[in-house]
This record gives C-alpha cells, structure tokens and sequence, in this order.
C-alpha cells in the first residue's frame, strides 16, 4: 500500500476562492453544468462576467523564499518574478506522467501561453512561472531546455522555470501558498519517483499579492483573461463596476 510524505498540508476541496463574491454563482453553475466548460459552450456568452465589472480581491501576499533559475549559485528572490508584472503560477515537476496532474497543467498552460502570444496589447505584461516540485532532479540545468525552447518570445511573455536547493527549502515555499505536495512512499518508507501534489494555478497581481487561485476544474481560460483584463483596468487607474 503506498504511503506518502509530505512537504505541507494545506489542502482544499474547493473550486473556487471563497471571498470572490463576483464569481462565486459562476462557480457554482460551472459545478452544475461541467459539460458546458469542456465543450466550450457559453465562454462568449453572459456565463463570464466580463473584465472591470468585478473585483478581485487580495487574497495572501506571495512568498518570497530564494529560487534558482538558471544557476544553484545564483539565488533570487520569488518576488523578482511576481513584481511588475501579472504573474500565473503553478507548481510541476518535469518527470510527472499523471494525466490530471502536471500533464494537465502544462495543457493549461500552454493554452494561455499562446493567446498571450497572439494579443499584443498583454505583451510584456503577463509573465508564467512553473516551479518545480522535485528540486533533486530539476536542477537549474535540466529546466534550462524549457526555457530555451521559449527563448525566442521571451520579451513578449516570459515563462520561468523555477527550483530550490532542496526539499526543505522547497517545504517553505509551499507553505507560504498553501499548496499541498507529497512525496509518495512504497511500504518500507522508500521514495517513489512520483510526487503528489494538488493542481492549482495562483494569479499575482505586479505587487505579489495573489488575486485569485484557480483548482483544476474550473481553470477557464475565458475567466483567466478576463481576470487578468481586470487587474490591468485596476492598474490603470479606471474603477471598476
């Protein structure tokens, strides 16, 4: 029977962030109705609020534990990444084969990668960050050939690619968004290579406050966008509805 270890504890069972008063009858329609978001029906009708008609509140300052990007000897802050730019997070690890985990993420991702790429008018404004939940094999080095392979558009939409030193450090970061992660264990106590982990995606806002925390049934590109149009129409100044 496999056991598992885990980096911190803070789990969830819903959907949804509990204080967004705006989005929550969304939520509890998209639970209702899931076959409407997987067949794409009604993301361009009145289903989604549309973006400055409703407010995202602050939900926890991000951490700013030290990361490694393309070098363990140069250490940087989080917050360097989750400054000046909207920022979308999630957690990875590069050998994950669980189709409702990492798999799924990076489907995710990818989705809003190249609609980010397509809308110039959110170049150089939103930034991806995947950080690794195995530091022990997604060295600096290993994550470079993801990096590299987005090199080209990096000045239009950055995505980060993101580790610690170890599983300690790696501990704290987790804590500090409240992300749940677990090294799974065979019955004598050793390490699996497989990591479980909850999918969760966080949007920081260019002050490192998260916004809002999507889980992994209602991650709606629609909604994502919008949100996004929504902080950038309270960083202009213009009030929202």
């Amino acid at each position: 029977m496999e056991k598992r270890f885990g980096f911190t504890g803070m789990a969830s069972s819903t959907g949804c962030t509990p204080i967004r008063a705006g989005i929550l009858l969304i939520c509890l329609m998209l639970t209702a109705y899931p076959s409407a978001v997987a067949s794409g029906q009604g993301s361009a009708g009145p289903l989604f609020p549309k973006p400055g008609t409703y407010k995202l509140y602050k939900i926890q300052k991000a951490p700013s534990e030290w990361v490694l990007e393309d070098s363990e000897w140069w250490p940087r802050p989080l917050s360097q990444y989750t400054t000046g730019q909207i920022s979308l997070v999630s957690f990875f690890y590069a050998t994950c084969r669980d189709p409702a985990g990492c798999p799924a993420i990076w489907s995710a991702f990818e989705t809003v990668y190249a609609e980010l790429l397509d809308r110039k008018e959110l170049h150089g404004k939103v930034r991806l960050i995947f950080i690794s939940l195995d530091p022990r094999v997604d060295t600096p080095d290993r994550l470079s050939v993801f990096a590299q392979a987005r090199k080209d558009d990096y000045a239009k939409v950055p995505w980060n690619f993101l580790t610690t030193w170890s599983d300690q450090y790696l501990a704290t970061l987790l804590e500090g968004f409240g992300q749940s992660a677990a090294r799974d264990l065979d019955d004598n106590g050793n390490s699996l290579t497989t990591i479980s982990h909850q999918v969760k995606f966080y949007l920081i806002d260019k002050n490192s406050w998260v916004r809002e925390i999507y889980t992994s049934g209602f991650f709606v590109p629609e909604v994502v966008f919008n949100d996004i149009e929504t902080l950038l129409i309270e960083d202009a100044g213009r009030p929202i509805n």
